[in-house]
């Protein structure tokens, strides 16, 4: 063999190696986000949809701070969206501390509910907004400066 063929050769299975291994902690990541009990953004933590409604497939996570505000995104399959979102609102408005912002029309589809609460952290909240259609849902938590104002 050639010494170029070999360098060849060690490149590639190094990008295989990196890929594989890139993959493996993307399916534990979202693996974890899929079974744990609660969301989680710096001192906030907020119960997660599958410790009201049962575990749910997770098909994305993704998580992001931009000029100051810390976002993530879930998005889940479900054969029970009405349902999930029935009990999970309920849940967060009456045991969550979150207010609407948007109301909710599971006729409509699809569509979205927002809901927001309070940080822990003074002068911060949190907006959450759920889009929907009949085959799951997109929960987007955002945090960040700003105050609510209740009437």
């Amino acid at each position: 063999m050639s010494k170029t063929f070999k360098i060849v050769l060690v490149c590639i299975a190094c990008i295989f190696v990196l890929g594989l291994l890139g993959g493996i902690i993307a399916f534990v990541f979202t693996g974890n986000t899929a079974n744990a009990d609660e969301y989680k953004l710096g001192s906030d933590t907020i119960k997660s949809i599958k410790a009201v409604v049962e575990k749910r497939q997770v098909t994305s996570v993704s998580t992001e701070i931009k000029n100051g505000v810390s976002t993530k995104e879930i998005e889940y399959k479900s054969n029970n969206v009405q349902d999930d979102l029935m009990k999970y609102v309920q849940y967060l408005r009456n045991d969550g501390g979150f207010s609407l912002t948007k109301e909710m029309n599971l006729y409509e589809s699809p569509s979205s509910v927002e809901l927001c609460k309070e940080s822990n952290d003074t002068g911060k909240i949190i907006m959450m907004t759920i889009d929907y259609n009949s085959f799951g849902y997109t929960i987007t938590i955002r945090k960040g400066e700003g105050t609510l104002t209740m009437y």
